[in-house]
């Protein structure tokens, strides 16, 4: 059975890891295509390689590096200025997402442990995060929002495998209905959760809304196989990517109020994986441009307040 428990791993690994790594701009063509007005997007040193995973509603940018002996950073870019850090006393610091007012959190390893770790860190002070009654619980943390709540989920041992949302030291476990792995991957700061889910660890529909206590699913049109809700915003955008039925590429999207838009990629660009999403429309994308010689992937940032 220790197998479900490394399945769990590694899905959580393809959500993460397809949803980082090079980001671009958008900006609303003023249509219902869902054209967005991109711009390229490119770190400071050290963090010139990063990968962002988090665009709150300042504009401020997180994400992850590593430096030049393969240690992973944690950074911040904000009004221009970068800020690098690590879990005080760790080998290596991973971002996972970051909230409205800077809330960060993450993942850290420590010299000589096996085993995993997760952070919270505000205005410079760090804390562990352990989930309250499952001190010894192989969890991951995903998302938070300005309240400091967290989601994530449990990797087990046994099916079924839970999310959880953690808010003022109560825990609430998450299972989508029929589903044996339920892994929420954002929070709003009015509490509405986002994420996948897989049955049998297939992953046939994957993508969920969580809203006061009840399910629903994410299935843009057009969608085949595997969907990706990465974040929601706080004005309740969710936002992410999926396998279009018509071709290998994958295709963006937007879910407003019940209505989906496909976020067509930049000029250039076949492939598009949407990152995060903040209130105000913008968006951190990773675009892929495929030629016969190589792919070329690019970081953008995108404006789309009328796209969706």
């Amino acid at each position: 059975m220790k197998s479900h428990g490394k399945a769990v791993c590694l899905l959580i690994s393809a959500f993460f890891i397809a949803a980082t790594s090079t980001i671009a701009f958008a900006q609303d063509a003023g249509t219902t295509t869902g054209k967005c007005s991109f711009q390229k997007i490119s770190f400071p040193p050290p963090a010139t390689n990063g990968t962002p995973v988090a665009l709150n509603d300042l504009g401020g940018i997180a994400g992850t590096f590593g430096d030049s002996n393969n240690v992973s950073h944690g950074f911040l870019l904000f009004q221009g200025k970068l800020t690098t850090f690590m879990f005080p006393g760790s080998s290596g610091t991973t971002v996972t997402d970051m909230s409205r007012n800077g809330i960060i959190v993450g993942d850290f390893t420590v010299a000589g442990d096996p085993r995993g770790h997760h952070y919270m860190v505000h205005a410079g002070g760090f804390h562990e995060i352990i989930l309250p009654g499952h001190p010894n619980a192989d969890f991951t943390v995903t998302g938070v929002n300005a309240n400091g709540d967290i989601v994530g989920a449990i990797n087990s041992q046994t099916l079924p495998a839970n999310g959880y949302v953690l808010h003022n030291g109560k825990l609430t476990l998450l299972l989508v209905p029929g589903s044996d792995v339920t892994l929420p991957t954002s929070i709003n700061d009015e509490g509405v959760v986002v994420g996948g889910s897989l049955s049998q660890l297939v992953n046939e529909n994957p993508s969920f809304v969580w809203k006061n206590g009840v399910f629903s699913n994410i299935v843009p049109p057009g969608s085949f196989g595997f969907v990706n809700a990465n974040k929601i915003s706080n004005s309740g955008v969710a936002v992410g990517f999926f396998q279009s039925a018509n071709n290998n590429n994958n295709e963006g999207f937007a879910l407003d109020n019940g209505t989906y838009t496909n976020i067509d990629p930049p000029a250039g660009f076949e492939d598009i994986l949407i990152l995060a999403v903040n209130k105000f429309d913008n968006i951190l994308v990773q675009a892929t441009q495929r030629t016969q010689q190589r792919d070329n992937t690019v970081l953008f940032k995108g404006f789309c307040a009328a796209a969706f």
